[in-house]
């Protein structure tokens, strides 16, 4: 019996034919874009307490709101070049199925369009007019109460409420008032625009593809025994890659400066195509790659009054989502 088993898979061998070929090769893409979102929240620190003696702030920890703004894609499209390099199989001797597994180095000119809309998710868990804090120049608690409709002390201003503030103290973003003495800063709006020019971005992935081919020569080389090695198929496949996404001319309006502006992470993605061999070094492929992931960051910067016990943290969030690629490449096989 074992025999026999070992004689019938000695006569299947040649049947099978698998062959295996090194390849590489490049893709010339036209991505449609990247989508996005940036979220802005601003926060402090501040142990102050409301007049019955309860915490200003849940946990000393005061927040506003939490606003984001969702960008669209670009109306052009983003250019993509992507070079592979990997191993090709066949299952059988005509070559009709098989596989490959590649790897890619893929760059991008990415751009996002404008800010489609923008959503307010709350979270604000203080009232301003409850804050204090310690001015540093006299090391007294601001905003100082009025009593009985008297002027404000000596160096002192009068912001409404019956509070006082020092005459040199003032807010870069926000209205001293009743409601707010110490002139916190509230959310800002996440900009119009977040890149006014193209980013970069870089994808490393690794692929797996499995196909089907008809044998076109198969059938010509009856009439022509010297026709060429030529096949016509479809392939389907996929991966997992790791982008970097990061430009160098981000102007952060909130701040009123360039920062930082850059994202990263990982997902997988669906390939799907054509592809034409052409001799038996040559393979053209056409196909669409469709990603299934995001990828963000998030940072934090100083904001608002530079006061030790009223300036705020202001945490920056970005979530950028590729969209699909239409693709042209050429591979070499060995």
């Amino acid at each position: 019996m074992f025999k026999s088993l070992i004689v019938l898979g000695a006569g299947c061998l040649p049947l099978m034919g698998v062959s295996n070929h090194i390849f590489t090769g490049a893709r010339l893409g036209a991505s449609i874009g990247f989508e996005g979102s940036y979220g802005q929240q601003v926060s402090m620190v501040n142990p102050s307490t409301k007049p019955d003696g309860s915490p200003a702030c849940p946990s000393n920890n005061c927040k506003g709101d939490e606003l984001i703004g969702f960008y669209a894609r670009d109306k052009q499209p983003s250019f993509a070049f992507t070079y592979t390099v990997g191993d090709e199989l066949f299952f059988d001797k005509l070559a009709i199925s098989g596989m490959r597994v590649y790897g890619t180095m893929e760059y991008t000119h990415a751009a996002l369009g404008e800010r489609y809309k923008v959503e307010n998710k709350g979270g604000k868990n203080y009232d301003p007019q409850y804050i204090k804090a310690v001015d540093p120049t006299t090391g007294n608690v601001i905003p100082q109460a009025v009593t009985n409709g008297n002027p404000p002390p000596d160096g002192f201003k009068n912001v409404g409420g019956d509070l006082a503030v020092p005459n040199g103290y003032n807010s870069s973003c926000a209205r001293l008032g009743a409601s707010n003495p110490l002139g916190l800063c509230p959310t800002p709006t996440p900009q119009e625009s977040l890149l006014q020019h193209p980013a970069n971005a870089i994808s490393l992935g690794l692929n797996v593809d499995f196909f089907l081919n008809v044998p076109i020569d198969y059938w010509v080389r009856k009439r022509n025994a010297k026709f060429l090695f030529f096949k016509w198929g479809v392939f389907v496949g996929g991966g997992v890659e790791y982008t970097m996404f990061w430009s160098d001319h981000f102007v952060n309006q909130a701040l009123g400066k360039k920062t930082r502006f850059f994202a990263a992470g990982s997902g997988f993605f669906v390939n799907v195509g054509t592809q034409l061999y052409v001799g038996k070094h040559n393979r053209l492929i056409m196909g669409w790659k469709f990603p299934y992931y995001k990828f963000g960051a998030q940072n934090w910067y100083n904001y608002g009054n530079s006061n030790p016990g009223t300036q705020q943290t202001l945490k920056q969030t970005l979530s950028i989502t590729p969209l699909s690629q239409f693709f042209l490449g050429y591979a070499y096989l060995f």
